[in-house]
């Protein structure tokens, strides 16, 4: 059932998802479905922690420090690892995307938004902080701002993608450069 309602929300956005989509898409009855999700809105949050699951659990890999990568390539190994550069990436990005939207209208979906934008500034600012205390960032940096400014960028990158799946994926790559060497230079 978990990948009929992503298939959908990837294949369609969110408007599509109801109990008889992920139903037919998952070949059981609408019973079935009501038995896990009572709303749509819990099949669209479940969706979206699905994603998230996934998304921590590739860049759970990239090991910053003395046993991995330097500050600058663990930076720029997240980021893209984060970035719609695939086209199971690029489906992960269509569910973000649908949420936002409805974040927009609907306060519970902005504050589970706002959480995991807080949980992703706080784990920048602890990498940006031992970055500083080995020499790899300029010291005296604002973290907060820093950390701010990223998260930014990677949204504004993930919509451009969105926008273009197909294209300018040179041009993507030149602006994750760019802001590691804002960031680190």
């Amino acid at each position: 059932m978990t990948a009929a309602l992503l298939r959908i929300t990837e294949r369609e956005g969110l408007e599509a998802v109801s109990v008889r989509t992920v139903a037919a898409e998952a070949g059981c009855s609408a019973g079935a479905v009501q038995r896990y999700f009572s709303t749509k809105d819990e099949m669209l949050h479940f969706a979206l922690r699905t994603v998230v699951e996934q998304e921590r659990e590739r860049i759970r890999h990239i090991r910053l420090g003395p046993d991995g990568l330097p500050f600058r390539d663990a930076l720029r190994a997240a980021i893209l690892e984060l970035l719609p550069l695939d086209e199971h990436r690029l489906g992960e990005a269509r569910i973000w995307a649908a949420f936002y939207a409805r974040a927009a209208v609907s306060p519970e979906f902005a504050a589970a938004l706002d959480e995991l934008n807080r949980e992703a500034r706080d784990n920048l600012r602890a990498a940006f902080s031992y970055a500083e205390s080995t020499g790899e960032l300029r010291p005296g940096q604002d973290h907060d701002a820093l950390a701010q400014l990223l998260v930014a960028i990677m949204d504004g990158l993930m919509w451009s993608i969105l926008m273009h799946p197909s294209g300018a994926q040179k041009d993507h790559l030149a602006a994750v450069d760019a802001a590691v060497n804002l960031i680190t230079g």
